[in-house]
Formats: C-alpha cells, sequence, structure tokens
C-alpha cells in the first residue's frame, strides 16, 4: 500500500509494501488521520491493473486546506475474502455518498433557477404591466394607438351631442428641477374628434437631466376610451441647463364612450389627464445600472470617473476648486470682470484633455455666444471657471466629469458619460 498527501504546494508520500497486514494498513492510516484532519471521501478509483486508488480531502487543525490523501492499495492485498468484502462495503458507501452530492447539486442548480427566474420576472414585471394597461385602458392608462386604428380614425364619426372638458395637469417627482406644466389647462371636444395638446418642460438646474413620464387618465373607466396618436409618455428626454422643451400630445376619445353603463352611471363630463415626470436617474434601479455599467464595459466606454490631477507646479494654472482650474493664455484689460448676474459675450472652444485635445464645439469663425453668468445658463465647471475673468481674457478652463456632463456625457457632441473636459474662452464684452 502507498500513502501520499498532495496538498498545495508540498507532497509527502508514505509507502508501504503489499505483504503488510491488514492491522499494520490500518495503524497507518490512523496515523494519518490523526496528524491530518480528514474531511470527506472524495472518490475511489479502480485502475486497469486492480489497484484500488482512494482519494480523501484533508484539512489541518486550524481548517485550513491541506489538499487530497491519495491512498494506493495493490490488488494483491485485496485478494483475500475478507477485504474483498470491505472493499464492497465502501464501494457502496461511496455510491450513495455520490448520491447524496448529486442531489445536492440538483437542489442547489434548482434553487439557482428559481431565483434567476424571480430576478426576470420582478424585472419584467413593469413594462409587461404598462404594456397591458396600454392594451386594455385598465388603471386610468390610456389606450395606445396602433396602424389598425388609422382607418378607425378616418372613419368615425363625431358624438356631436355629448361634449367632454379635457383638462390637463403635471408634476415632476420630488428631486426633479425641472419646470413642467401644460400650455393650455383644458380643452373641449366631444367624442370621435382629434385634439392637439402641448406640454412644457424646462430644466432649472445646472446638470443635463434626462426625464421620462407616465401617465394617467380619471376616472380609470375613460382610460379604455382614450387614445393617443402621438405622445411624449415613456420615452426619455434630455435637456441641457436651462433648456426648455415643447412636447405635443395628439389623442381622441373613442365614439364608444357614450355607450359605456359605467360612464352612463356617473354622467362623465370631465376627463383629467395627468403627467408626471421622473429623473431617470433616480428612478433606475441598481440591477438596470449594473447593465448599463456592463453594457458601458463591453463598449469600452468608462463606468466610473477619471483622476483629475491638477498641475500646481505650473505657474500659469489658477486654482478654482479641487475640480476647477483654469490656465491663463492671455491677460485682459482688469477693467471689468465677469460677476452673476452680467451677460458675458464670448468665442468658445470646449475639447477634450484626455483624448489627445479633441474639440467637440468651437464658436471661432462664427457668431460669438452669449450667455448669462451665475445663473445655470451654462455647466457648473465653465460658470464657476469664468468667475473673475476680465474683458479680452483668454484661459483655458479645464474641469472634472462631475463638473461637466456627469455620468451622461453629451449626446449631441458624441461626449461619453464620466469624461474631463476644457474650453478655451476668449471674453470679448462683459455687460
Amino acid at each position: 500500500m502507498s500513502i501520499c498527501l498532495r496538498p498545495l504546494r508540498t507532497v509527502t508520500r508514505c509507502k508501504l509494501l503489499p505483504s503488510h497486514t491488514s492491522s499494520e494498513c490500518r495503524v497507518s492510516l490512523s496515523h494519518v488521520t490523526r496528524q491530518y484532519h480528514v474531511t470527506s471521501l472524495a472518490r475511489l478509483h479502480r485502475s486497469k491493473t486492480g489497484d484500488i486508488n482512494l482519494f480523501i480531502r484533508t484539512v489541518d487543525k486550524t481548517n485550513r486546506c491541506l489538499g487530497v490523501l491519495s491512498v494506493t492499495v495493490p490488488y494483491r492485498y485485496l485478494n483475500s475474502g475478507a477485504n474483498a468484502s470491505k472493499h464492497a462495503v465502501a464501494e457502496q458507501y461511496l455510491r450513495q455518498h455520490g448520491l447524496k452530492q448529486k442531489r445536492a447539486k440538483d437542489w442547489i442548480m434548482m434553487s439557482v433557477s428559481i431565483l434567476l427566474l424571480m430576478l426576470g420576472v420582478s424585472a419584467a414585471a413593469v413594462p409587461l404591466y404598462k404594456v397591458f394597461c396600454s392594451a386594455t385602458g385598465y388603471g386610468g392608462t390610456t389606450k395606445k394607438h396602433n396602424e389598425e386604428d388609422n382607418a378607425k380614425v378616418k372613419s368615425m364619426q363625431p358624438v356631436d351631442w355629448r361634449p367632454v372638458n379635457v383638462s390637463f395637469t403635471a408634476t415632476v417627482n420630488p428631486g426633479l428641477d425641472w419646470k413642467f406644466t401644460p400650455v393650455q389647462d383644458s380643452v373641449s371636444i366631444v367624442p370621435g374628434e382629434t385634439c392637439l395638446a402641448f406640454f412644457t418642460a424646462k430644466n432649472n438646474s445646472s446638470r443635463v437631466i434626462t426625464g421620462i413620464s407616465t401617465y394617467n387618465v380619471t376616472p380609470f373607466e375613460a382610460g379604455a376610451y382614450f387614445n393617443k396618436i402621438q405622445c411624449f409618455c415613456f420615452d426619455e428626454q434630455t435637456l441641457n441647463p436651462g433648456e426648455e422643451l415643447d412636447m405635443p400630445v395628439f389623442f381622441y376619445i373613442d365614439p364608444e364612450f357614450v355607450l359605456d353603463p359605467d360612464l352612463i352611471r356617473i354622467k362623465c363630463q370631465n376627463v383629467q389627464l395627468h403627467y408626471t415626470f421622473f429623473d431617470t436617474d433616480q428612478e433606475s434601479s441598481r440591477f438596470s445600472q449594473l447593465g448599463k455599467d456592463v453594457k458601458a464595459f463591453l463598449n469600452g466606454e468608462r463606468t466610473s470617473p477619471p483622476e483629475f490631477n491638477i498641475p500646481t507646479a505650473d505657474s500659469s494654472v489658477v486654482t478654482i476648486n479641487p475640480e476647477v482650474y483654469k490656465k491663463v493664455k492671455r491677460k485682459g484689460y482688469e477693467k471689468e470682470f465677469v460677476e452673476k448676474g452680467m451677460t458675458v459675450v464670448c468665442h468658445v472652444t470646449g475639447f477634450l484633455p484626455d483624448e489627445d485635445g479633441k474639440i467637440f464645439w468651437s464658436t471661432k469663425g462664427g457668431n460669438p455666444f452669449t450667455y448669462q453668468a451665475g445663473i445655470g445658463s451654462v455647466i457648473e465647471g465653465w460658470d464657476e471657471g469664468v468667475m473673475g475673468m476680465s474683458e479680452g481674457e483668454i484661459s483655458t478652463i479645464y474641469m472634472s466629469s462631475n463638473k461637466g456632463y456627469g455620468k451622461i456625457g453629451n449626446r449631441s457632441w458624441n461626449i461619453p458619460g464620466h469624461t474631463n473636459i476644457a474650453f478655451e474662452i476668449e471674453i470679448l464684452a462683459i455687460r
């Protein structure tokens, strides 16, 4: 018999001759199991020559894994009837042990599969519910117009004797610094007549924000007959600081509205269409954010802000704050300086310092850029860097991604999220 211990880095071997008696073998195995704590029998293997190889996992007294204990028993030693019966018992035990391990693995795989299924169902619950509500009008959700409804719109007849007053309301979720209002408070239409209404959204913050809206109709029974041909709901709307956007809603009320017994019972003459805007950054779950990060990683995009270092050894560098600094290229007249509320006229060249100075925007050779300083008309880093510049001055303002376009980036200029940016600004006039 030969015994060897295969630990993680070293190998310890112990040789026993086949002529050893069974009692000597038991003594040797007992010595090994006292020195190395046996955790479980791993596998019993019979070679082509009839020798038996027994593999046992072992740990030391501190439960640190030492490796696999390999016990080899020659065929001649097992040739006796007593050893053969013991070997049969050992094989039966190992078969049962292997069956238990297989059952344990099956239970683990089943549990993991159920968990993944539950996560998938929970992730799909919201869009599936939206699809269901859009198809049925359940819960005050308006029905979505499709191509099959085009012929119905062309052929439907207005029900002139049943006017309906449709009012519009709008709110924003707490934390979203937008002004979101309907252009008109209400309109009077009849079922079977199309109508166009508008809503206005304005970003009052100093950062780029992407919002998404939800809607519902009250009374809820009217949602099944409120059909939207064109709408901005569930579509992401990205607004730059100070940007304002008009969004249309083209809709009609199905003529079958007048035949619904529930609406007849409550004598429905007023319908309200309500929208609520949410900040997608605040409302996205950790799983969707993880998905975005994985997608960005696979596309070679950044998933976290890059390093931003200020070259303090450069004498031309003026540190504004830990995330904004500027390099003065040419001093100004130093008579008038940019202050909050002043109108600034300037030439601007925006570039990406970490991408070999790639230019994404420039006003040189065209009309200068005019804005009001200190009120959020431009991104935060720009606003902070320009403060205190004088007329005639040319400076390059460097800012971290947090002071620039953040993790969203700027789609218009193909600036990915988490990108440090810089602007070379020449102050032409201050008013």
